[in-house]
């Protein structure tokens, strides 16, 4: 999405990828995998340079440990690594179409916000660079943004573009709407086929995605119990991390698995292909998102909007502050079930009334916005490159 925003702005652009034909499948569908401002790299697995080769085959032989070895024992194996991230892009620069003169990370998520390797990359990396967090530190303690460098950081929450402006006024910082593909199949899916023949005309309720702990599966659960399953049929599609749920959780769940109710249909598994995700939220009625102690951006309400789907969503931090802020849905305390049954039923009747609330929603979080808000994002950042 990225990648194709920056080409349709007529920007060149160098995309170092892990999976290069997967990113030009996608492209194809958009028509730009052939343009000429447009050169795919693949992020594949750095060869060690000839003397790299010499030095290491010597140190093994007289045991000596580099200090890039001892460095690498300290590092945390749930993130990426900041040196390999700075090794990646001198490597990509001799092959690039273009010489970068900006980096852009997507994924600064997946790094550690802090620690000395950060230091090791500010030694290699000497091109202005910026990225998105998904999830930033509340205090912006982040080791990267003493560098130089760094010129700046997108968020996807404005309130927490604004702490860092006021915290950090020698960076840029950026607030990108969090949007999402609308893309369906081209024929029904044998998953929709199952989920509409199961549901025999009740209104459907759909909680999807990756389920952890946030989800919240206690209240779901316990909503399911209490509801009407005359009128009622529930949708959970996703891949499930037990050992990330609550002990309240893992005391429902234990319930369905022993008796699973006949209103219910679960698939435990990821939907790699996003348009029959997409397919199975337009064939449902409402979407359950009451997600526990959840304070970041979620596209699940762009999903709502996307296919005039009314939502329901925790009364507390930035989703319910959005539903509540658009009217696409309602808001609910994130323990209260009552309070969730009240409101499925009467957000089983109203997605027809919800209409300019769904389309105001969906001008805000487009492509189009996005667009606005990358371009002139890295304008800023690169306008005292």
């Amino acid at each position: 999405m990225f990648v194709s925003i920056l080409l349709d702005a007529g920007w060149r652009v160098n995309a170092l990828t892990p999976d290069a034909q997967d990113l030009i499948r996608r492209l194809k569908s958009k028509n730009q995998a052939s343009l000429e401002q447009l050169h795919v790299l693949d992020w594949n697995v750095l060869r060690p340079s000839f003397v790299q080769r010499v030095v290491g085959r010597l140190q093994r032989m007289f045991g000596i440990q580099s200090s890039n070895q001892e460095n690498t024992k300290d590092l945390d194996p749930r993130f990426l690594d900041p040196l390999e991230f700075g090794r990646r892009i001198n490597a990509s620069i001799r092959k690039c179409k273009w010489r970068p003169s900006f980096v852009f990370n997507m994924y600064m998520d997946m790094y550690p916000s802090e620690g000395a390797r950060w230091f090791q990359f500010e030694s290699l990396n000497k091109l202005p660079w910026a990225g998105i967090r998904f999830v930033p530190t509340p205090e912006h303690s982040e080791t990267y943004y003493k560098q130089s460098a760094l010129k700046g950081m997108c968020f996807l929450d404005e309130r927490v573009c604004d702490r860092a402006v006021r915290a950090m006024p020698q960076k840029k910082f950026g607030y990108l709407p969090d949007i999402t593909e609308n893309v369906l199949p081209k024929a029904e899916s044998e998953l929709v086929q199952v989920v509409k023949a199961k549901a025999k005309g009740r209104k459907i309720v759909f909680m999807g995605g990756t389920i952890g702990g946030n989800k919240n599966l206690a209240s779901w659960y316990q909503l399911i119990d209490k509801a009407n399953p005359r009128e009622f049929y529930f949708v959970q599609i996703g891949e499930m991390f037990e050992d990330t749920l609550t002990t309240a959780d893992v005391a429902e769940l234990a319930k369905i698995k022993k008796a699973s109710p006949e209103n219910l249909y679960i698939k435990l598994e990821y939907l790699p292909d996003e348009a029959m995700f997409n397919e199975v939220i337009q064939t449902s009625d409402i979407i359950f998102a009451v997600y526990r102690n959840f304070k970041i951006s979620s596209n699940m309400p762009g999903k709502a909007a996307a296919f005039n789907k009314p939502i329901l969503v925790a009364d507390e931090y930035l989703m319910g502050d959005r539903v509540s802020q658009y009217g696409i849905g309602l808001t609910v305390p994130e323990d209260d079930v009552d309070a969730m049954l009240t409101a499925i039923s009467t957000l089983a009747h109203s997605s027809q009334s919800m209409e300019n609330q769904f389309e105001n929603y969906r001008r805000d979080f487009s492509i189009q916005a996005l667009s606005q808000h990358l371009t002139g994002f890295l304008k800023k950042c690169m306008s005292n490159v």
